[in-house]
C-alpha cells in the first residue's frame, strides 16, 4: 500500500549518471519502484562537478590519460561540469512520464592544450509503469529513449556518443515501514543502434560501433526525523562486449565497464522543497574514468492543480 511508504522517500531520487567518452551524461536508466500519484509532478536541478586523474584501461588497469613524456597532467586533466533538469509527472497511479535534460562543459587539459566542449547533451524521453503492488513491495517497468540534439558528435571532447538509445529496465521497491527506511534495485538492457539522428560530424572517420549495455542498480535509505535522509547507491554497468582497444578521449567508448559507488543526503524544506548532494567515486572500470563525481541539486514536488496529498 502507498500509506506504508514515507512521504520523504516518495518525494526522494537520485540522478544515476552514465560515464561516457569524457566524464558525464545522463542515461535514461530511473532507479526505484515507485511511480507518482496521478496528478503529481516532481522536478530536480542538479549540478553536478566530475573529475579524474586517471582512467582505466580495457585491461582493468589505471592509467593517466592525456601525458606527452616527459610531460605529465595530474590535476584533473578530464573534467565535466553539467547542469541537469529532471521532471516527473503522475499521468496515472500507475503510469509516470520522466524526462530529463543535460547541458555540459566538458574539459580536457594535455601538456600542450586546453580543449573545452559546452552545449546541450541528449534529451531522455521514459516511461514507468507500476506492474504490481503489495504492502511494502512495488515492482515496475521502464521503457525509455535517449535523442542527440544536434551537437557535432566528432567534437574533442564531444558532447555525446550522438546514437539513439533504447532503454527498457524492470524497477524493484521495498519498504521497511513502520521503519522509515527503504530499498531499491533495477536491472536493464540498453540498445545502442547505429543510428545517428540529430548529430553530425565535421571530419570523416568511421561510424563507431557501439556495443549494447546491461546495468544494474541498488539504492537503500534511511529518514531521520522525517527530516533528512540518508542514502546510498550502487550501480554496475558492463557492455555487451569488451574490446582490446585503449581509452580514446576524443570519442565515446565503443564498449566499457564500470562500478560506481556513493552516496548522500536530502534534507526535506517547506513548501514541497527537498535539497540534496550525493558523492561517488569509481573503485573499478574498463574503459572508464576514474573519476570523482560531486552533485548538488534542488528539487519541488506537489501539484500545479488541485490539492497535493
Amino acid at each position: 500500500m502507498r500509506s506504508h511508504i514515507p512521504l520523504l522517500l516518495l518525494h526522494c531520487r537520485f540522478p544515476i549518471l552514465l560515464f561516457c567518452s569524457v566524464i558525464m551524461l545522463p542515461t535514461l536508466s530511473w532507479a526505484g519502484g515507485w511511480t507518482q500519484e496521478m496528478g503529481k509532478i516532481y522536478g530536480k536541478i542538479t549540478y553536478g562537478t566530475s573529475s579524474a586523474n586517471e582512467v582505466y584501461r580495457f585491461d582493468g588497469e589505471l592509467k593517466f590519460p592525456t601525458d606527452n613524456a616527459p610531460y605529465t597532467v595530474r590535476d584533473y586533466p578530464l573534467a565535466d561540469r553539467s547542469l541537469f533538469l529532471y521532471a516527473e509527472y503522475g499521468l496515472l497511479d500507475d503510469l509516470t512520464l520522466i524526462g530529463n535534460l543535460a547541458m555540459k562543459r566538458s574539459i580536457i587539459t594535455t601538456p600542450v592544450e586546453r580543449t573545452e566542449t559546452q552545449g546541450i547533451a541528449d534529451i531522455g524521453l521514459a516511461a514507468k509503469y507500476r506492474l504490481w503492488q503489495a504492502d511494502a513491495h512495488v515492482l515496475s517497468a521502464t521503457l525509455g529513449v535517449a535523442i542527440p540534439t544536434g551537437y557535432t558528435r566528432d567534437l574533442t571532447p564531444p558532447l555525446g556518443s550522438g546514437n539513439v538509445n533504447l532503454e527498457v529496465a524492470a524497477n524493484y521497491g521495498y519498504s521497511f515501514w513502520p521503519l522509515p527506511a527503504y530499498a531499491t534495485a533495477s536491472a536493464g538492457y540498453r540498445l545502442r543502434p547505429s543510428i545517428f539522428v540529430g548529430s553530425t560530424e565535421t571530419a570523416t572517420y568511421q561510424d563507431p560501433n557501439y556495443a549494447d549495455e546491461v546495468f544494474v542498480d541498488a539504492e537503500a535509505g534511511y529518514t531521520i526525523a522525517d527530516l533528512v535522509l540518508l542514502h546510498g547507491v550502487a550501480r554496475f554497468l558492463s557492455s555487451t562486449r569488451i574490446g582490446t582497444n585503449d581509452f580514446d578521449i576524443q570519442h565515446p567508448p565503443e564498449t566499457q565497464q564500470y562500478l560506481k559507488v556513493g552516496g548522500g543526503a536530502i534534507v526535506k524544506l517547506p513548501q514541497g522543497f527537498e535539497l540534496g548532494a550525493d558523492l561517488m567515486v569509481t573503485p573499478m572500470g574498463k574503459k572508464a574514468s576514474n573519476s570523482l563525481d560531486l552533485m548538488i541539486g534542488i528539487a519541488w514536488s506537489g501539484k500545479i492543480i488541485g490539492n497535493d496529498k
